[in-house]
């Protein structure tokens, strides 16, 4: 998980208001575009859930190098 003073990529679903997944900004090579979907594992073996990316949003800057705050949310939603 990323720590609260890296850069990082978070997930929020839009009907539960709940962040389902954050990872540092560093270990993403691709950048998901809304309308595209997302698959998370879960617990078991060969399961996933899956999002579709409705929304993106890029929050960039700190005062600092040692301040950044930069981080992109990607608002999904669960397929059912």
């Amino acid at each position: 998980m990323a720590t609260d003073n890296e850069t990082y990529l978070e997930l929020l679903d839009v009907s539960t208001k709940t962040q389902v997944g954050k990872a540092p900004l560093a270990s993403i090579r691709f950048m998901p575009q809304i309308g595209e979907r997302i698959f998370l594992p879960l617990d078991e073996p060969k399961h996933w859930n899956s999002y579709t990316v409705v929304a993106v949003e890029y929050f960039l800057g700190g005062r600092s190098p040692s301040e950044s705050m930069d981080r992109v949310t990607l608002y999904v939603e669960k397929l059912k």
